[in-house]
């Protein structure tokens, strides 16, 4: 009996340590997809700022086009900051504002002429945009803090009839995504699809 409660209690500390630094946070759920972050940091070798890894996955039974041909219009590492809290005490970050026309018809074009990047129902695809920082070093050493990112941005996709726009919005909850120590830092897999600058 003993030797069972010490395996549950490994087992139960191995799970919260994964959880813990290799969880997903959902930031947009969606009738056409959900958008989620993966709390690792990841760094190109010759890039000193860090990167996110963005998932969308398709929840629809038609192939969705996504537009990632604009660095500004994705959703993107915006801000971040160590805090002794696990939430923000105090806000001063500044936004951009997505588009508040969408040209329906350039997207479906885009769609229509493979100018998009496509998921098949069902599936997820990753991309990773950069803090587009001055290349500030990112760590936790205090196991007692929190480092807090937040992302902003928007995302237009269409299925070839219909147009969607994510927004990322004033939801605190669901756009800080919050590290707690310690931090899983990996290299860009070499496949990365990385948003790049225009």
């Amino acid at each position: 009996m003993k030797t069972l409660i010490i395996l549950l209690a490994i087992l139960i500390s191995t799970c919260m340590t994964s959880d813990q630094t290799n969880s997903d946070q959902m930031i947009h759920q969606g009738q056409l997809v959900n958008v989620s972050v993966e709390k690792v940091l990841y760094h190109a070798k010759r890039k000193e700022n860090f990167f996110l890894k963005f998932k969308i996955e398709n929840l629809s039974n038609r192939i969705i086009g996504l537009d990632l041909t604009n660095y500004w219009k994705v959703i993107y590492p915006n801000q971040w900051g160590i805090y002794k809290k696990p939430y923000r005490e105090i806000i001063d970050e500044e936004r951009m504002i997505p588009d508040t026309v969408i040209n329906e018809v350039q997207l479906i074009d885009k769609y229509n002429n493979q100018r998009l990047t496509f998921i098949k129902p069902n599936e997820t695809i990753e991309y990773y945009r950069d803090w587009n920082g001055s290349g500030e070093k990112v760590e936790l050493a205090d196991k007692n803090s929190f480092l807090i990112i937040t992302v902003d941005g928007q995302l237009l996709l269409t299925d070839g009839k219909t147009v969607a726009q994510i927004r990322v919005g004033d939801d605190e909850d669901k756009r800080a995504i919050i590290f707690k120590y310690p931090i899983t830092d990996r290299y860009l897999p070499e496949e990365a699809l990385i948003i790049h600058k225009n």
